[in-house]
């Protein structure tokens, strides 16, 4: 940058501006709000679908052949001008695997025709919404592991994509990706429930953090967020957590929105309104919103021509956007309500106000700040806005105060602001005291508010940045919010001061480098020496972040490191010394102690720790010594279940230790046959005080029950008579169960009186661990009836089990029969 104001031209300013009568250096400026306006900000509103895959060989949905409903060829329009025209700046596409179901590797061209389609939505300056799908309206049965692998795939382009991705629907299971009437989609069944979460954490784990992840229904949230971590993955991450989100595709259509509401699961049952609930008190862990969309269907039960239910449920849901493409009989409604004047809101249809209101819409009341300053210099900033809006902004994205002339432009963020806690309502922004970089050259500047993109990628192009709803503010051109016309900056510039907190972290061959950010710079300088204090030489110039690693260095050799810090005006001193001594990473030790225990199809993996160890590696093999294949790799624990296997067959299993130097040679071998194993727990066939049971598991019973004795059935079975809460029936075990799946009891009731409600079932491994009520898993008659209770729900120690009681959880009579307890 260059210095353009002539010294005499400054005086005259200076004395301009400090004339006596003129404004003190800090002024307070109120702003005027614009209620009315209907204005096209990022990440928000009313979208738009379209198919960004074009090609028809591998999409058969872009061609007219093809029967959609609502298809339309401007759909294949990659200048999204029917979205432009209507002032949206979201676009939702499925990505159809149609073709796909049977095929483990998607074709490169698929992939292709993606990237080219993101790329186009990145030069429309828009964003959008994606949701892969196996069928349109059919019931697709795709395994699993391809399922996990089609997700790797698609995601490595679109996390490459991810600036202009604004979220994913979670897609992939069931008709329309919709997570209904599908092989995982079952809410009661346990075992599929672990396949949802493996999706789902597989969705998360290829991706960036800024893209959330919607899921369809409330109940399967619920879900994700409790669910023990099953086998074959890794926990959920609390970052992880925030990122799911809710889409609801048929909002409004009735009292339950056709099921989004109504669906129960294994984990119990709740009303409409609790789960209604769990959605409007959906929040990050920071308290921030979250993602909520999607679209309604061909119903409006609970759509009112007033325009006032879908007002109250976008602002309870905290609502961001919706489809304007679909359906029809809700958007008319809408469009056809005439809305009186309320509050700010002005007179409007209801379709306006939500084109305004959907998601963060955000005023600015007034802003407090210095109208003077010194390079190198602070002024105090504060304001006061307000958000119009349903939500908070979702997605991260910085603030800046930008000063520009014709001649400089200078961008000073306001570090430690996250704007996706201005939530609906009063916003503010605490005085601060900013600093001004020490280059800066004298002049009069314009103060803006920019709130660009969180990529640095679409920074450029202002269609990416927040306008303020405010009169007189908004530079299209910019893409920022103007405060104020002169800011006075005069003095000498300078260069900025050397950078504190240098450190240094060997690696093999490298050694990493950070460093705190230096007031006033532009890029770093790093220079090295292998004397300590002294002969620094350049290593590298121009860098613009904290942080280089330094690679081809020589193993054991230490090496020493100052950075300085550089803008237009020169270069700090240097910072204070780090140093290093690289050295080559050795691979971790075999694993020892490798176990193999086989259940129903499946066998239970353990080994013992290896320290060390980033990680392991699990391979199978059916042959004894030799053909080992990978069939898992985990970053953390010593366990997993084989679920690949067939009963009958002999599995021979080794695990690999491994880190950054490599990985360690194989663990001893393990050995086991899967198979179905009925472990009969109690069949009851003895009435001498239930002993003497010599082919069963147990070795004692006991209870606290008003009555528990040996019945006539001929098979031999045990009654329990309850009055009260908390009696219980116990089995003691004192064994393991490890190998098996379920457990089943099979039971009838005295009379038809739904008894199973009033029942829980307990393990205790130590400490007790519930499941139930019985009802959870099925109805008890007159009748017998085996039900089955997937240990898994348990979450217990299944490898030493101490008892397990039958747990009366009310006070209301009952009498339950018990003909058997086993375990599969």
């Amino acid at each position: 940058m260059r210095r353009i104001l002539s010294l005499c031209l400054m005086a005259a300013l200076m004395a301009a501006y400090f004339a006596p009568g003129s404004a003190s250096a800090q002024s307070t400026f109120a702003y005027q709000a614009d209620y009315s306006a209907v204005l096209a900000n990022p990440e928000r509103g009313f979208h738009n679908r379209y198919e960004i895959i074009d090609d028809v060989s591998v999409n058969d949905y872009a061609s007219s052949a093809t029967s959609i409903a609502g298809f339309n060829p401007d759909m294949l329009d990659r200048t999204f001008a029917r979205a432009k025209q209507s002032g949206n700046t979201l676009i939702h596409s499925y990505i159809h695997l149609d073709k796909f179901k049977d095929v483990d590797q998607l074709p490169q061209a698929l992939l292709d025709n993606l990237a080219s389609g993101l790329a186009a939505i990145r030069e429309a300056g828009l964003k959008i919404v994606l949701r892969p799908a196996y069928e349109w309206s059919g019931t697709p049965n795709v395994p699993e592991s391809r399922i996990l692998s089609h997700i790797a795939e698609l995601n490595a382009v679109i996390s490459v994509n991810a600036d202009v991705v604004n979220h994913l629907e979670a897609g992939y299971l069931g008709p329309w990706g919709e997570w209904h009437s599908c092989s995982f989609c079952d809410p009661f069944n346990r075992q599929q429930a672990d396949t949802r979460f493996r999706v789902v954490k597989q969705i998360l784990a290829t991706t960036p953090v800024t893209i959330p992840v919607v899921i369809r229904y409330p109940i399967f949230i619920k879900e994700l967020m409790e669910l023990p971590t099953p086998s074959g993955t890794t926990a959920l991450t609390q970052e992880e957590k925030d990122r799911i989100g809710f889409h609801n595709d048929c909002f409004l259509s009735d009292s339950a929105d056709m099921g989004t509401y109504d669906n129960n699961s294994w984990m119990g049952w709740y009303y409409v309104e609790e789960k209604k609930q769990w959605m409007y008190d959906l929040a990050t862990s920071t308290g921030a919103n979250k993602m909520v969309g999607g679209e309604t269907c061909n119903s409006s039960g609970s759509n009112d021509s007033a325009g006032s239910n879908v007002q109250t449920e976008m602002s309870l849901l905290h609502w961001t956007e919706i489809n304007e493409d679909y359906a029809e009989v809700n958007l008319d409604i809408w469009k056809n309500a005439n809305l009186a004047a309320s509050g700010h809101d002005p007179a409007e249809t209801a379709f306006t106000r939500l084109k305004r209101k959907m998601g963060y819409r955000l005023t600015l009341d007034s802003a407090s700040f210095d109208t003077s300053g010194s390079p190198g210099g602070t002024i105090a900033f504060s304001a006061e806005l307000d958000n119009d809006g349903y939500a908070g902004p979702i997605k991260p994205r910085p603030l800046f105060l930008v000063f520009e002339n014709d001649n400089a432009r200078y961008e000073v963020e306001l570090s430690g602001i996250d704007i996706r806690l201005w939530k609906s309502g009063p916003v503010s922004i605490p005085v601060r005291n900013v600093q001004l970089p020490s280059a800066m050259l004298p002049g009069v500047y314009k103060l803006a508010l920019w709130l660009p993109d969180y990529y640095e990628s679409l920074r450029g192009n202002p269609a990416y940045s927040i306008r303020l709803a405010n009169a007189g503010l908004w530079d299209a051109d910019r893409g920022y919010n103007v405060l104020h016309e002169a800011v006075v900056i005069s003095g000498e510039p300078s260069a900025p001061a050397a950078p504190a907190n240098l450190s240094a972290a060997a690696g093999d061959g490298a050694v990493q480098l950070s460093w705190t950010p230096s007031a006033g710079a532009e890029d770093y300088t790093v220079l090295r020496s292998e004397v300590s204090g002294t002969g620094y030489q350049l290593v590298a110039d121009a860098i613009a972040g904290t942080g280089y690693q330094d690679s081809g260095l020589t193993n054991g050799v230490a090496y020493y490191y100052v950075v300085k810090a550089n803008n237009n005006i020169g270069s700090s001193g240097n910072s204070n010394e780090a140093s290093a001594v690289p050295l080559a990473a050795s691979a971790p030790a075999a694993p020892g102690g490798l176990t193999a225990v086989p259940g129903n199809n499946q066998v239970a993996l353990s080994w013992n720790a290896v320290a060390g160890a980033a990680g392991y590696s699990v391979y199978r093999s059916d042959i004894s010594g030799t053909g080992y294949v990978l069939i898992a790799n985990q970053a953390s624990g010593t366990a997993v279940v084989d679920y690949g296997v067939s009963n009958g067959q002999t599995y021979y299993y080794v695990v690999q230790a491994y880190n950054a130097g490599g990985s360690s040679g194989n663990s001893g071998e393990a050995q086991a046959v899967p198979q179905l194993v009925e472990l009969q727990i109690d069949t009851f066939g003895d009435p001498s005080a239930f002993s003497g049971k010599t082919n069963d598991l147990n070795e004692s019973i006991d209870w606290t029950m008003d009555n528990a004795y040996y019945g006539s059935d001929a098979a031999g079975n045990i009654i329990l008579n309850s009055g009260s809460a908390g009696q219980y029936f116990r089995e003691n075990i004192n064994g393991s169960l490890a190998g098996s799946t379920n457990l089943v009891l099979r039971l009838r009731d005295w009379w038809d009186s739904d008894s199973e409600q009033h029942w829980d079932i307990v393990l205790n491994d130590g400490s007790d661990h519930t499941a139930g009520p019985l009802s959870q898993y099925g109805n008890v008659s007159t009748a017998y009836a085996d039900i089955v209770i997937p240990l898994a729900d348990f979450q217990a120690n299944l490898s030493n089990v101490s008892s397990i009681k039958l747990v009366h959880n009310s006070s209301t009579y009952a009498v339950l029969l018990v003909d058997s307890i086993t375990a599969n």
